[in-house]
């Protein structure tokens, strides 16, 4: 353990010193506690909302949109003049390949790029109701926008919540993950060297259950947009209920990916183990249930084991490593489970499966195969569960109704997947995948333009593109009478004694 740990309290309009618990953080690739963050208790996070909310009333609710645009256009700059020190924050902090660290930087700079450029475009309209009366519809911030996120993207999701917030009006807080929150800080700290008012983007971090309720029921916070799982969601909601607040919740997924019968196998596999095992699998968007045809199924496991057998995990910062770590240790022992039940339940594993090996400075690391598992039933809790690590199965099918059928038949739909040639087919299948996102011989293509979210227990509300600026923004409307007023009670009279 380093004799001085890297402390961060938050990132805000001032300096704040909090009376939680500092937390330690572990860098998932040699198990070495490096840093501690500050808990963000109700005291601490009443004093980073307010001073949000007083940068707000205090002039960014009076900076012209082009204005905005400008600071925003010039953080993605510094952002990016900054990529390699913030992918070595996250790359030691979450255990990210180094490659995959600085392509976060690189796209929460474009979310801000593409945001600037709306600044200007949160349109209204006007309503003639009447000859002499015109009621007049604006979008107005809320003031203060709260974030919440998942350690497994934090720099791009940082970037997907600020950047409209930020367009739209609106000073943001963003809870930080208490695995891996370093960028997160780093991030706000540079958006005041690009310009930004104090107070306008801030950061807090600390266990869910702790500083979650403390941030979403605070009375300034106006909307509060989620990245996360199902329990702490239910914990958000619970949370936003009492002050009647607006929610955007994106929970991740189980996510089909559909084969056809025409698909070039060969040129697909490595699509296909690259969705689950970028981040070590740590995806919402991860095809973790590969769907192919019953004929071709000892086909694609043959090619899949082979190509998974050859991915080392190893150092994140090595360019040789296929991967790099786990977030933690209770994760790997979770991984190793689920698979473990999964052979239990008639599952067969080709590749992986267990805890990897590492030497030297990484044997205290975190760590896992890339893991494949073949004659998967709908019912094995592989199939089912999302078991965010590099764990993928393959699972026959007999034809398109029945695929579609056994691709919608879990309670989540985040995104799906259509590999193949066949036009009516692949029309047919998007049409019916119950999922927010439908790549079709593609994935993980993700733009700020392009909306993204899921269908029922992926969550509700949309990220990204030009009508997520109604999510940061809420409809007022002024009546404008421009003709002479009657009199109310014109007619009634006085009645005589």
């Amino acid at each position: 353990m380093p004799e001085q740990l890297i402390r961060a309290e938050a990132v805000g309009a001032g300096r704040y010193t909090g009376r939680g618990e500092w937390l330690p953080l572990e860098n998932p690739a040699t198990g070495v506690t490096y840093a501690e963050v500050r808990e963000a208790d109700e005291e601490l996070i009443d004093a980073v909302v307010t001073g949000a909310a007083a940068a707000f009333r205090d002039g960014w609710r009076d900076v012209e949109p082009l204005e905005r645009a400008r600071l925003m256009v010039r953080w993605a700059d510094v952002l990016m003049e900054h990529q390699d020190e913030l992918a070595r924050i996250e790359t030691t902090d979450v255990g990210h390949l180094y490659r995959e660290s600085a392509a976060d930087v690189a796209s929460a700079a474009r979310w801000l790029r593409y945001f600037a450029g709306l600044a200007d475009k949160t349109e209204g309209q006007s309503v003639p109701a009447r000859p002499d009366r015109v009621a007049h519809i604006t979008r107005e911030p809320y003031g203060v926008v709260a974030g919440i996120n998942s350690f497994n993207g934090n720099m791009l999701m940082f970037g997907m919540k600020a950047a409209p917030a930020l367009a739209t009006g609106n000073c943001f807080v963003l809870k930080a993950p208490e695995l891996g929150p370093l960028s997160s800080f780093r991030m706000a700290e540079l958006a005041v060297e690009a310009g930004i008012p104090p107070g306008v983007v801030s950061v807090v971090s600390g266990r869910g259950h702790v500083t979650g309720p403390a941030l979403v029921g605070h009375p300034e916070v106006g909307t509060v947009v989620f990245t996360g799982g199902l329990r702490g969601a239910r914990s958000v909601i619970d949370a936003a209920a009492h002050g009647a607040k607006p929610l955007t919740m994106e929970l991740g997924g189980k996510n089909a990916v559909i084969l056809l019968d025409d698909v070039d196998l060969g040129r697909v596999v490595p699509h296909l183990l690259h969705s689950n095992f970028v981040k070590c699998g740590q995806s919402c968007a991860a095809g973790s249930r590969v769907f192919v045809p019953r004929r071709r199924a000892d086909e694609l496991a043959g090619l899949m084991a082979a190509a998974t057998r050859r991915i080392r995990p190893g150092d994140p910062f090595s360019p040789s490593s296929d991967m790099g770590a786990v977030v933690s240790a209770q994760q790997v022992a979770r991984m190793e489970d689920l698979v473990g039940r999964a052979v239990e339940g008639g599952a067969t594993l080709l590749a992986g499966g267990r805890r990897a090996r590492t030497e030297g400075p990484h044997a205290g690391g975190h760590f896992f195969e890339p893991t494949l598992l073949v004659d998967l039933e709908d019912t094995n809790v592989a199939a089912r569960e999302e078991i965010f690590g590099p764990v993928v199965g393959v699972l026959a099918y007999d034809d398109l109704d029945e695929v579609l059928a056994r691709a919608n038949g879990l309670d989540v739909g985040l995104t799906a997947q259509i590999w193949g040639e066949d036009l009516t087919a692949i029309h047919r299948l998007a049409r019916g995948l119950e999922a927010g996102t439908v790549w079709v011989n593609t994935y993980r293509t993700i733009h700020p333009s392009a909306p993204y979210g899921g269908y029922k227990h992926s969550g509700y509300g949309r990220e990204n593109g030009a009508e997520v600026l109604r999510t940061y923004t809420r409809g007022r409307t002024t009546v404008w009478h421009h003709g002479t007023p009657a009199r109310p009670y014109a007619d009634a009279r006085p009645q005589a004694s």
